[in-house]
């Protein structure tokens, strides 16, 4: 039995697609204790490392930095950090060109899922 052209690339786009999803999915994207990231965009630029300390016998993920806006848009540079266990993830915006904001924030658990990104 021969596929047609159309049916071919709807299926083969089909199989990609799931495979993003699923690739997306998994927590791989989480950084665990101790990390150092540098990350930079077109707009945007950030620095922040997490650090494990024991806090009254439970351990504690600390996310200390910062994040820069490097473009005059009217665009923020957002650094969105989900740590584990949440399905939702604080923001530190920095808006305004050339705009500094300090990255000072602690959660229970090692690791987190942290992300430079660009928003309004």
């Amino acid at each position: 039995m021969r596929l047609a052209p159309a049916l071919r690339a709807l299926l083969a786009t089909a199989v990609l697609v799931g495979g993003t999803v699923m690739a997306t999915a998994t927590p791989a994207g989480a950084a665990t204790c101790p990390t150092r990231e540098s990350p930079k965009t077109d707009a945007g630029k950030a620095s922040w490392t997490l650090t494990c300390r024991q806090v009254e016998g439970q351990t504690a993920l600390y996310v200390d930095g910062w994040v820069e806006d490097t473009r005059r848009d009217a665009l923020c540079a957002v650094v969105r950090i989900t740590p584990e266990g949440r399905n939702y993830a604080d923001e530190v915006r920095a808006c305004g060109y050339g705009t500094r904001v300090q990255i000072d924030k602690f959660y229970q658990g090692r690791s987190a899922i942290v992300r430079l990104a660009v928003s309004r």
